[in-house]
């Protein structure tokens, strides 16, 4: 079981590597540690229910997209996109609103689902970053779904909600925290939040145990983790990863995507498309 001060670690220092965050990343890095303490006397409790895995594989979006609803009736509807707090319904990402500015060859900033398009999440990753991918007509002409990192992955990549991906900077990992959305465009959240469940929609998941989800209870705690079902084609398929959990349990999610970073072609090298998780929960 992960102790308090291994998550902590997990954020501040990954494989001996120190983080290099910017001014306004570090502060949320320090807001999510702060954060973090609070929780482990605010609400101690871990899932008491085993958690509800769905999964599946294929070589269209329309192959795993029942699984998807599946998981978004699970999580409860609407999605509340990036309208006020509410006590049900779930938080979907797509990637495909993000503007030009916040687009590749651009940065995505960390907290642009907690801030500009306020969804109650904040990213954080070893790395030196995040990028979004550049829609097909955008002012800088760079190629979609990575092409500005390697001409080859608009091959190999594909979106499940056309057309923007996502992904880390020079690392696999990619963690997230949530917060209580503030419902106001410009406004920063400082409110910890648990959600009900996560997943991910990956593409070019090739090898079986390259890429998984790790779910943190509020004292540390791994609630569960589990690999990616590899996709059945050689490039360019889906794979779908949701667990949810009987209660707003998690706190923390860890997402390791491929065991190769986006640099070259290489097995395997993965990204992301739509985030769902539950209704971020206030836990004061």
């Amino acid at each position: 079981m992960k102790t308090k001060q291994s998550v902590t670690n997990s954020i501040t220092n990954r494989r001996g590597t120190t983080l290099t965050f910017a001014l306004r990343a570090r502060h949320w890095l320090l807001l999510a540690m702060a954060s973090f303490s609070l929780t482990l006397v605010l609400n101690p409790v871990a899932a008491s229910a085993a958690p509800q895995v769905f999964e599946a594989s294929g070589a269209s979006a329309n192959n795993i997209l029942n699984t998807v609803n599946a998981f978004r009736n699970f999580l409860g509807n609407p999605n509340n996109i990036a309208g006020p707090p509410s006590a049900t319904g779930h938080r979907e990402i797509n990637w495909d609103g993000v503007p030009d500015a916040f687009s590749a060859p651009n940065l995505l900033p960390a907290n642009f689902f907690n801030k500009n398009s306020p969804r109650g999440i904040v990213f954080f990753t070893p790395g030196t970053g995040f990028e979004v991918s550049a829609n097909m007509v955008n002012p800088t002409n760079t190629p979609v779904r990575f092409g500005n990192i390697h001409p080859v992955y608009p091959a190999l990549f594909s979106a499940f909600s056309p057309q923007k991906l996502f992904t880390a900077l020079n690392s696999t990992i990619t963690e997230n925290l949530f917060f209580v959305p503030s419902g106001t465009p410009g406004v920063n959240s400082t409110e910890p939040a648990t959600v009900k469940g996560f997943r991910v929609v990956f593409t070019h998941v090739n090898v079986a145990n390259s890429t998984q989800i790790e779910y943190f209870g509020v004292a540390g705690n791994l609630l569960f983790s589990r690999h990616v079902l590899p996709q059945p084609t050689a490039r360019a398929g889906f794979s779908f990863l949701g667990v949810g959990f009987d209660t707003a349990s998690v706190f923390m999610v860890r997402i390791t995507s491929g065991n190769r970073i986006l640099r070259v072609p290489n097995l395997d090298v993965v990204a992301m498309d739509d985030f769902i998780y539950g209704e971020p929960q206030s836990l004061q």
